[in-house]
């Protein structure tokens, strides 16, 4: 994973933990129940752009998911 994107969505997660008044671990697991929502899903919509996000591990990462996204609506 690009050293660069990587922290910047890191910078992101601090952000988002600094602005809610909350720790970063808590925005990433609350960001990773969310994702694993997703995961579960039967839609098949769903399913298709999650198995989209590039991922090291098993299943994405809160990072990996905000690279993604962030790909998607730069690039289109």
């Amino acid at each position: 994973m690009d050293k660069d994107r990587l922290n910047l969505a890191q910078n992101a997660i601090k952000k988002i933990a600094k602005r809610d008044g909350v720790s970063v671990n808590y925005v990433r697991k609350q960001m990773k129940i969310s994702m694993l929502n997703g995961l579960s899903s039967t839609d098949p919509q769903i399913k298709q752009f999650w198995d989209s996000i590039p991922h090291e591990g098993e299943i994405p990462t809160p990072e990996e998911l905000i690279i993604y996204i962030a790909e998607i609506v730069t690039h289109g």
